[in-house]
């Protein structure tokens, strides 16, 4: 049974025009939220969008993510244009006190098909995202809205907003409720959600500059590991620039914080007076999760569900990771596909992902937060060494995108449910040369090595297949595509290599993919029509759950 918070705002009797209803409420319309609202709409799902800002956020917070996130903008058809704004295939460096080189790291594999390390310019990404909002005549946004309550009864939650300070207050009622309104989430707050974790001792000042031209000697993410004062920079697309300092102890924040500071810290790298700083602020990182992610018809996602030091450039991509997990499950349930009980998996699976990457930030914080130099001097020399490993230098070290548990088959047999299917360039038997994902489409997908799904599946499971608009495919190597198929079957050549090798190292005839690209089961051919019966188990709820059964092969 679903818990029901209560909450109640200081609400009057409503009159004519006072109310509205829609399927889903979004609150905070930075990134994630402007996410969720675009793969919402793409669903057909009616969402309304509250942001207590008048105006876009204009000015740059997160700069750096990976292949992963922009594959979540390819889920939402806005992979074309962002790209054209990001700075692709950089390194990132960590320097020693002198600013000599000790490790360089090139991210390398592309299984995502994109590269695996992109930098970006903030508002650029926000502007793509509500560009593409545009789109969807059922998604409205409202700007300059505060909510200041929520009611939750057995059909729906009742939020109450007010526009501008002297507004009249305002119910909308929805069926579910999605928090992405920051590390200050009043969503989160109104439900009383305890958000624990740790504040770093060591706060940064973050300084963001437009320059005359790009810096010739800086063109990677430089971590300088300066026991006397660690810094980061950051070249940023465009002619956009950030640099980050450590406030050391005993110095005044505010003072630290002066235009004239931040001018005489960046002086090393170029002419204060040839560039424009645009903001300087110090912030104190954080490393935080609410002690639940849903609460009823209520669900925080991005930081008001989860806060990391910026370190490993993974705050932001891990807040648009729940985004791709929890819109298709939840369009799903609203169509009234899915049991509502699917929402429980959004945080059995984001969780521990989620800690594994706030561990990597704080691990890449470590390293270059350090100020004493003995320690300084072991860990230059540590580094020095890993520039040696492939493992390091090619960034393997990242975890990859895989739940342990959650909505898919767990059968140990089957370890490759619950990892990311990859995504080639596949060859189509027109002669065209795609990524996998544009082929596949936004929902699920049922892909077979070197077989045809259509021909070992039993009348009721494709029926059940057909009816989520699922595509068939076969995927052989390059130049072995399968001459014979049903009709509806589309045979494709795995150019890259990525789909087929995650075959071999996983096992199982056939792959069945979620909207989210997650892997939801990977049967064996006598396997296969049992896959459905999961589906109807984990999604919507109606058997028995339980595991594929053991082949006899």
């Amino acid at each position: 049974m679903l818990r029901k918070d209560h909450t109640e705002s200081h609400a009057g009797p409503l009159s004519d025009g006072d109310s509205e209803s829609t399927d889903v409420v979004i609150v905070g319309y930075g990134p994630v939220g402007a996410m969720v609202a675009n793969l919402l709409g793409q669903a057909g799902i009616r969402t309304i969008v509250f942001e207590r800002d008048v105006k876009p956020h204009s000015m740059p917070r997160a700069g750096a993510t990976d292949d992963e996130v922009l594959r979540v903008f390819q889920a939402a058809g806005l992979a074309d244009q962002l790209l054209p704004l990001l700075d692709l295939g950089q390194s990132t460096q960590f320097r020693s006190a002198r600013s000599v080189p000790l490790v360089t790291m090139r991210p390398r594999g592309g299984r995502n098909g994109f590269p695996k390390l992109a930098f970006f310019y903030q508002p650029d990404l926000e502007r793509v995202l509500h560009e593409g909002i545009a789109r969807y005549p059922h998604v409205a946004v409202r700007t300059g809205v505060r909510v200041e309550g929520l009611h939750e009864d057995d059909d729906g939650v009742t939020v109450w907003t007010r526009g501008g300070a002297h507004g009249r207050q305002k119910a909308t009622r929805a069926r579910y409720v999605v928090a992405c309104d920051g590390g200050r989430s009043t969503v989160r707050n109104l439900r009383c959600i305890a958000f624990t974790g740790s504040t770093y001792a060591q706060p940064w000042l973050v300084v963001d500059a437009k320059l005359e031209a790009p810096l010739t000697d800086v063109t990677s993410f430089q971590f300088i590991g300066d026991p006397d004062r660690p810094a980061v920079t950051l070249p940023l697309p465009g002619t956009h620039h950030r640099w980050e300092f450590m406030v050391l102890p005993g110095e005044d924040r505010t003072e630290f914080a002066t235009l004239e500071n931040a001018r005489r810290l960046v002086s090393p790298w170029v002419d204060p007076d040839r560039i424009t700083i645009l903001r300087h602020i110090v912030y104190t990182f954080h490393a935080r999760t609410a002690a639940r992610w849903r609460s009823g018809r209520v669900l925080l996602a991005g930081d008001a569900a989860h806060l990391m030091p910026p370190f490993a450039g993974q705050g932001l991509g891990s807040g648009l990771r729940d985004a791709h997990n929890l819109a298709w499950k939840l369009a799903a349930v609203v169509a009234d596909d899915a049991d509502p009980s699917l929402l429980d998996s959004y945080e059995t699976e984001r969780r521990p992902h989620v800690t594994r990457m706030t561990w990597l930030t704080r691990f890449s914080g470590a390293l270059v937060q350090t100020r004493h130099r003995r320690v300084a001097t072991v860990r230059d020399v540590m580094l020095t060494k890993m520039a040696r490993l492939p493992y390091f230098t090619e960034g393997r070290f990242k975890p990859d995108l895989r739940y342990s548990s959650g909505a898919f088959e767990t059968s140990p047999r089957r370890a490759g449910a619950g990892h990311a299917f990859p995504q080639p360039t596949v060859r189509t038997p027109e002669g065209r040369m795609v990524p996998l994902d544009d082929l596949i489409g936004g929902g699920w997908a049922l892909i077979g090595r070197d077989l045809d799904p259509q021909v070992h599946l039993s009348s009721e499971s494709r029926a059940l297949w057909d009816t989520l608009g699922t595509p068939y495919l076969s995927l052989g190597r390059p130049g072995r595509r399968r001459a014979r198929h049903e009709a509806g079957t589309i045979a494709v050549e795995d150019l890259d290599g990525h789909a087929l090798d995650f075959f071999r190292r996983h096992g199982g005839d056939f792959a069945i993919v979620r909207p989210d690209r997650i892997v939801f089961a990977m049967p064996d051919i006598r396997e296969l029509d049992h896959a459905a019966d999961l589906y109807r188990a984990l999604i919507r709820g109606k058997s028995r759950r339980h595991p594929l059964p053991r082949s006899s092969v």
